[in-house]
């Protein structure tokens, strides 16, 4: 007998899952915390998505298509919680932002296009230029200290030396939990859009490649072509994109952006899962 879509769903969540709650376990979160966060989560989808054209969302309705009762969707739609406002998914990272504008910005690279060392002090074409330009009202010691923590950046002589492009977080780093949250909402954002999508829309590119019987011994070869190659590209496409960005004024713009990941299965265990 052939499976259900719902079934199907279910062993889509049952997987998708798994790395979700080893993360929680291991940061302390019981289920009660989470379950609370995916109520939360079903409400304002069902609020925002899911309440019919002209209408106005009410609990009670709310209530029917989430399969909660209407006194919990009232106590959740009243409990407000900045942390979770759609503004805030993703908004890029001010000290990544400012690492890129380092290694683009003509301002702040030497005659080859590559990173100049700069002054921790000049307000007009060191550091502090740069994050004015680049992170809007933090405080360049805040940023200073963040790229530093993270092995970013160095001090040399006096100067400030970009030794990478890329923002990567420490392991345990808040900072990475929050790229968890905001990676793994793009990803699935564009299945949703794919899964749903009635031939409107254009799909959005969506691709991997993978090989269930690869050599061990080979993998650190293929981590560090990934890894190499990854970047590469990520660089040409945050270029483009920093040409095509729009002002801040009233003129249409969105957020967009492309990912790419290196995965592998622990044992042949997970891969059943």
């Amino acid at each position: 007998m052939s499976e259900s879509p719902r079934t199907w769903i279910a062993h889509a969540c049952h997987r998708l899952l798994r790395p979700l709650v080893r993360v929680l376990l291991r940061h302390g979160v019981a289920y009660d915390d989470f379950a609370e966060v995916t109520k939360s989560v079903y409400v304002e989808v069902a609020r925002e998505s899911f309440t019919p054209p002209g209408k106005r969302p009410t609990d009670a309705r709310t209530a029917i298509v989430t399969g909660l009762t209407r006194k919990e969707v009232k106590r959740l739609r009243e409990q407000t919680d900045p942390v979770y406002a759609a503004r805030d998914w993703g908004g890029a990272n001010r000290a990544t932002r400012v690492l890129s504008g380092w290694h683009r910005d003509p301002a702040f690279t030497d005659t080859e296009g590559k990173p100049r060392p700069l002054s921790p002090s000049d307000s007009d074409t060191g550091f502090p230029a740069l994050v004015r330009q680049y992170s809007g009202d933090i405080p360049v010691s805040a940023i200073l200290a963040e790229l530093e923590r993270v092995g970013a950046i160095t001090q040399r002589q006096g100067m400030l030396v970009a030794r990478r492009r890329a923002f990567v977080p420490e392991a345990g780093d808040p900072e990475g939990t929050r790229m968890l949250g905001t990676a793994v909402h793009d990803l699935l954002s564009t299945i949703e859009h794919n899964l749903d999508a009635d031939g409107s829309e254009r799909p959005r590119f969506q691709r991997s490649v993978f090989n269930p019987r690869v050599d061990v011994r080979a993998l650190p070869v293929f981590h560090r072509l990934v890894s190499e190659h990854g970047q590469q590209l990520l660089e040409i496409l945050d270029d483009w994109l920093d040409r095509h960005e729009m002002p801040d004024d009233n003129r249409p713009a969105t957020r967009v952006g492309v990912g790419i990941y290196y995965f592998q299965d622990p044992d042949d265990s997970e891969g059943d899962a």
